[in-house]
């Protein structure tokens, strides 16, 4: 008899018709990794057309770019209502200027056409960057997202899981979340909550050197890769949530005690 175990985690961030959405303990990496390889490459249209599916070692590429976002230890994924299994994952990292993610992450990919449609993104992140004429837009990003087919465009789980992302940055202490949608039903997707279109790529424009190498998803009317955005409030601090009101007038008569006290000494 197969001996199947529950998934251990430490965070349960929210619950959807009983399935807990919560964090990626490191013993799942692998399990995650398979997940993501059928349920959102080999289901990814895009990736499809540009032929990626028949790039040599593209298997080994991908399992190295999830397992490196899922090190950062912020993806969340939704299992089962017995809790033996994935339903969901969302691949999260926190991505700052400090750190420079966007110049190593694409760095560290072999040069083909997956590590060019990330530096797709890096261009799309810095050219809508600059347009808002900000200095820093660090974010909580996206990077895939894998779902339940009957669940896809499912309004109501949509919103849950988005939510999930916006509390993961919000612990992150990120000031948005990032989501660039590379198909159009990843974009009708997102256009279904309330994630606010900020910035566009047109694939048949974009160039690589003297080449447009996503010039042939016009020909299956995909026609942008989009940028969107959800700006969070920071987590307040619980001694300033409200109720705490007399704490603070507690402390503040602590403190004006300690300083007279102080002040009468130095007078001695």
């Amino acid at each position: 008899m197969e001996d199947v175990r529950t998934l251990r985690y430490d965070i349960q961030w929210e619950v959807f018709e009983g399935m807990q959405i919560v964090d990626i303990n490191s013993k799942y990496y692998d399990m995650v990794i398979e997940f993501m390889w059928s349920q959102s490459f080999l289901k990814s249209l895009v990736y499809e057309s540009l032929g990626l599916f028949d790039l040599p070692n593209m298997k080994e590429t991908y399992s190295w770019y999830v397992r490196h976002i899922l090190r950062n230890e912020c993806s969340v994924m939704m299992i089962s209502e017995d809790e033996t299994q994935i339903r969901a994952v969302g691949l999260l990292e926190w991505m700052t200027e400090e750190w420079h993610s966007w110049v190593f992450f694409p760095s560290s990919l072999p040069r083909n056409l997956f590590q060019q449609i990330i530096m797709m993104k890096k261009e799309l992140i810095d050219a809508t960057k600059a347009s808002l004429g900000v200095s820093t837009y660090d974010a909580l990003f996206v990077h895939e997202i894998a779902f339940p087919d009957e669940l896809y465009f499912n309004q109501d789980f949509l919103a849950t899981i988005f939510d999930v992302f916006g509390f993961v940055a919000q612990h992150m202490h990120m000031p948005r979340v990032h989501f660039i949608a590379l198909s159009s039903v990843d974009q009708e997707a997102a256009s279904l909550i309330e994630y606010e279109e900020v910035g566009r790529t047109i694939y048949s424009i974009y160039k690589v050197g003297n080449t447009r190498p996503f010039d042939i998803l016009r020909e299956l009317d995909e026609m942008y890769a989009l940028l969107f955005e959800l700006a969070v409030s920071p987590v307040q601090k619980y001694i300033e949530m409200p109720g705490f009101e007399a704490f603070h007038e507690a402390l503040d008569a602590r403190l004006a005690k300690e300083a007279a006290e102080k002040r009468h000494d130095d007078d001695i």
